[in-house]
């Protein structure tokens, strides 16, 4: 018996001998529970990828939970329709309950899985990497986390412990993270912007519909209307917020830099800009005021379809702040011109001065290097200087494919996978929360991770599309049976007290943490606990989970810096203590010379998208989202968010649809010249413009849009152009009259 073998035991038997021991609340909450009956219980949904972990409070009897509500101490304390339908997503009779392994030949339409024990899913992984390892380099495999998003910061360390360069999430295939890549690039760190405050006067809603989102925003908004603040939308869709707004600006889907430099052209033509911001905190002025002349109200309203009367209106209303804006969490980016699209809406507070002021964009403080979103949590964790020291950094995949990315960000962009798999470069797939729909041309990837020596996944539910290529698949826990993450809110955190796992399913961060004890040195992994691994990150902060347990049903307190404004003066927004913005030239960079450093434009510009023709001429907005529903993970998995919304559905304006006898609840054919026909039911409404259409991501089978977008790639942030695309729609034959 090989010397690996002998530790793979070793470390299993250490651990099952301890798991009762380390996770507290099975001993105490849980047991105490069954001599009771009755107990009362807390955790944070996952629903919305980790943001904004709304707090649930729970009723148990034993291990059952019979109900939820709202947890209201928690900061995040109203659930909607997606929290509230969570117990059904746990009780679902498909969940994944037992590890499971692959029988028959990959490529079968039947995989053939059957149970196995979770010793000989860990020794099969742990034989097939080091294997790997041996002969290709850790390198050739690759670890990802979907959705959820929770397991990243444990997965990223075993990643790193193992020594592959290659971690990539969602993000890093296309969700916010190109909005956070264009927040960095100007102004060094990420921020969505500040709802208004007392003090703002002027407001600008970039490409969301406030009203849908979480965190009481709409109320915010509601309210600063009423204290006077002009609201202003720039967005395509007729949202309820642009019904609300004071001026919408409505462009044409892409056009939105080539606004932004109309409107920026008014106030410095004006003389509307701060002056003295401009000259003393922001980096090429002369650049961008040289480049937006170009852009006259009448020229700007060709381009964008905007009136020119209205830019010049929108222009002089901004300026009447302190203002603030909103910005999108990821629409702008879904383009070849993405994150030149959303630095350039960005550069409208910029040069007004409105940037970590009162009434303006203020920058939040919270404990030291607390990363949120999903990101890791706290850098000492997964050891942000090995992710960005050199000798990692020139090993990427991603190197060549989207440098400026390369350059700035941890996760790796694999949307280049197919290539890497048939050239050899990545042989194993390590998989949390894998869905294949989220990339264009799905099919592709599905054939690359039929092609890898060795892939598993942990997932809640068996996903065909997915999974069945896969040599194993994990059965994950859900949110109400798992201690990792705690919730996080600023300055402060909720930690759970959740019930035991339903048959073998465990944790996402338990199965990372177990496999890096086995991969490399327990200690590294906190021994495979996930309590001891949250407090290594908590006690950063001085935070203690046990300790807030005991606190419940109050949520506790983190260490945690006063907010101040105009932090950017005291040296308070840079790792070096100077004065400025975590850049590199140590201002806001209108014009950026990191894209420059790369051979790419400085300026945000403008860049036409793909010209419609006679077939393909309505404008397809693919990921749109209903308010109670989140792509594909919803999507049959709870049956109350199904009954909302049981088939896909996509929204067509009244003209359009005249031309093509489409009627409300039609079914409708959708084709691009990239694919299709893909199926869906037309909803006719003004919340599209003429000559666009809207969908959403994540049906499957012959529903699934995805099929319908090219694997053609931002240069910037490496993400497809989901609001690019043409198509044409035309009514199913037998549709309805």
């Amino acid at each position: 018996m090989d010397s690996l073998t002998l530790k793979r035991r070793s470390v299993m038997k250490a651990m099952a001998g301890t798991a009762m021991v380390t996770t507290p609340f099975f001993n105490t909450t849980a047991n105490a529970a069954e001599d009771s009956g009755e107990w009362t219980g807390f955790s944070i949904c996952d629903n919305c990828n980790q943001v904004p972990s709304c707090g649930i409070k729970f009723t148990a009897k034993g291990n059952y939970i019979c109900g939820v509500e709202n947890w209201k101490e928690n900061p995040r304390h109203v659930l909607c329709s997606k929290g509230l339908s969570t117990l059904q997503r746990l009780y679902n009779p498909n969940r994944l309950l037992y590890p499971m392994k692959r029988t028959n030949p990959k490529g079968s339409e039947d995989p053939g899985f059957v149970r196995c024990s979770w010793q000989e899913a860990y020794d099969t992984i742990a034989k097939n990497l080091t294997e790997i390892k041996a002969k290709d380099g850790a390198d050739a495999v690759m670890f990802y986390a979907g959705d959820p998003k929770e397991p990243r910061p444990p997965i990223m360390r075993l990643a790193r412990y193992f020594g592959s360069v290659h971690w990539g999430s969602e993000s890093s295939v296309g969700c916010r993270a190109a909005c956070m890549q264009a927040e960095m690039l100007t102004w060094g760190r990420p921020s969505q912007g500040t709802m208004p405050g007392p003090k703002t006067k002027s407001f600008l809603v970039l490409a969301t519909n406030v009203w849908s989102r979480p965190l009481g925003w709409w109320k915010t908004l509601m309210k600063a209307k009423e204290n006077g603040c002009k609201i202003i939308v720039i967005d395509t869709r007729n949202t309820k917020t642009a019904q609300f707004s004071d001026i919408h600006l409505a462009p044409r889907v892409g056009t939105d830099s080539a606004l932004a430099m109309g409107i920026i052209r008014v106030l410095i033509q004006e003389d509307l800009y701060d002056k003295d911001f401009v000259s003393k905190w922001c980096h090429g002025f002369d650049e961008l005021k040289a480049y937006c002349d170009q852009f006259t109200p009448e020229k700007t309203e060709e381009i964008t379809g905007v009136p020119a009367d209205l830019i010049v209106k929108a222009a002089r209303m901004y300026a009447e702040g302190p203002g603030s804006f909103a910005l999108t969490s990821q629409s702008l980016t879904h383009n070849t011109n993405g994150v030149n699209n959303a630095r350039a809406l960005l550069l409208i507070p910029c040069i007004m001065g409105y940037i970590d002021v009162p009434g303006g964009v203020m920058f939040p403080t919270s404990p030291k290097g607390l990363q949120a979103c999903g990101m890791g949590l706290q850098p000492k964790f997964y050891e942000a200087k090995w992710w960005n020291a050199k000798a990692q950094k020139d090993r990427r995949l991603d190197k060549d494919f989207v440098p400026v990315w390369h350059d700035m960000m941890i996760p790796f962009s694999p949307n280049q996978l197919p290539e890497h798999v048939k050239a050899g470069k990545i042989k194993a797939f390590c998989g949390w929360g894998f869905n294949v729909l989220i990339w264009p041309q799905p099919q592709e990837y599905a054939e690359a991770i039929k092609n890898l020596k060795f892939a598993f996944a942990a997932d809640y539910f068996y996903r065909k599309e997915s999974h069945r290529d896969m040599d194993l698949i994990l059965p994950a826990a859900m949110n109400f049976e798992r201690y990792a993450p705690f919730g996080s809110y600023g300055a402060k955190y909720a930690v759970r007290t959740p019930v035991k796992p339903q048959g073998e399913a465990k944790e996402d961060w338990r199965i990372a943490l177990e496999l890096g004890c086995i991969l490399d040195d327990p200690k590294h992994f906190f021994d495979g606990d996930p309590v001891k691994a949250c407090n290594a990150i908590l006690k950063e902060w001085g935070g203690n989970y046990e300790e807030a347990a005991a606190a419940l049903p109050a949520v506790s307190n983190l260490q945690c810096a006063k907010n101040e404004p105009r932090k950017f003066e005291k040296g308070k927004l840079r790792p070096d203590g100077q004065p400025g913005f975590n850049t590199p030239s140590g201002k806001i960079e209108l014009f950026s010379t990191r894209t420059a450093k790369f051979g790419f434009e400085g300026l945000p510009v403008y860049k036409e998208m793909m010209k419609p023709d006679a077939r393909f001429n309505l404008r397809l907005i693919n990921g749109t989202r209903k308010p109670y529903i989140t792509h594909s993970k919803t999507r049959g998995d709870t049956p109350y968010l199904l009954e909302l919304e049981p088939r896909s559905m996509i929204h067509i304006h009244p003209e359009d649809a005249e031309r093509r006898g489409i009627s409300d609840g039609d079914e409708v054919l959708i084709t691009s010249q990239f694919g299709g026909p893909v199926k869906a039911l037309a909803e006719v409404s003004i919340l599209v413009p003429v000559g666009t259409v809207d969908s959403q991501y994540g049906w499957r089978g012959k529903e699934d849009t995805q099929q319908l977008i090219p694997r053609q790639w931002d240069p910037l942030s490496g993400y497809a152009p989901y609001f690019e695309v043409n198509v044409e729609v035309k009514k199913a034959e037998g549709a309805s009259k």
